[in-house]
């Protein structure tokens, strides 16, 4: 069975993004605070775009940094005790 790392490894590489950050958000271990908020983040302004547009959120720049801290973890290989 593959785990939940392999599987954000995966919807990574092909792409997935928005997948993968759906999954990664609620990683704990290896993974500090501003890495975990920021993964979270550009995951909520993905699904809800219109609200936190709304709130004054420039929505590319945080889902661009929500996907950097994502790859940076992955590279890092700080999901790998993550299931």
């Amino acid at each position: 069975m593959e785990g939940k790392t392999e599987v954000v490894r995966s919807l990574v590489r092909s792409g997935e993004l928005k997948q993968a950050l759906k999954i990664a958000k609620d990683f704990r271990l290896g993974i500090s605070k501003p890495d975990s908020d920021a993964m979270k983040l550009a995951y909520e302004c993905m699904v809800h775009e219109r609200f936190y547009k709304q709130l004054g959120y420039n929505l590319s720049e945080k889902v661009s940094e929500g996907v950097e801290a994502l790859k940076r973890l992955i590279a890092a290989d700080r999901f790998q005790k993550e299931q």
